[in-house]
């Protein structure tokens, strides 16, 4: 959905700008970073239906920055769901859960 969006917008060839550092990529962060702020300012001064919003494009920018670097985003989050799912049993530390004796760390290395 957000790979196809991106190539109808031309900014996503059909085989993805994947040279780590190009202006796309910078452009981008730059749009994530702008999310997180609207994010930040829609939860501490907005209603919930803005909260949403800006969260859902959050994620939006996140997965074009991926495509970006030519990985394919649901692939990225089902492998760091695995993951995560080795730090099972749960270790807390101030309230969130920590890489516990059974943590595997993800392989991106491929992607």
């Amino acid at each position: 959905m957000v790979k196809t969006w991106m190539q109808l917008a031309g900014q996503l060839s059909p085989s993805g700008n994947k040279d780590h550092g190009s202006t796309y990529q910078e452009q981008q962060l730059g749009f994530v970073e702008e999310e997180f702020y609207e994010l930040l300012h829609a939860f501490n001064h907005e209603n919930r239906e803005q909260s949403i919003k800006e969260a859902v494009d959050l994620i939006w920018t996140a997965y074009g920055f991926l495509h970006l670097l030519g990985v394919d985003p649901d692939e990225a989050f089902d492998r760091i769901y695995a993951s995560n799912q080795t730090k099972i049993p749960f270790e807390y530390k101030e309230g969130k859960v920590q890489k516990g004796k059974n943590y595997v760390p993800p392989y991106l290395g491929d992607l």
